[in-house]
């Protein structure tokens, strides 16, 4: 069996960890995990994710 298939069957990889992650409203999130799926997100090379997390950390940090 192949990694990817690894990866698709085994709920602690990164992808399904994200895949938890953004299942749920974003701007929602505590902060841990918006830090948590920017991290995921680089590890797996998705840069529009790695973005739009940083986008709401950077409102959260206005915001206070």
């Amino acid at each position: 069996m192949s990694d990817l298939n690894n990866q698709d069957i085994n709920p602690n990889s990164e992808r399904n960890q994200l895949k938890a992650l953004l299942d749920q409203p974003v701007e929602d999130l505590p902060l841990m995990s918006l830090y948590r799926i920017r991290y995921l997100a680089t590890e797996l090379a998705m840069e529009s994710v790695v973005t739009h997390a940083q986008q709401v950390i950077d409102k959260r940090r206005q915001a206070k």
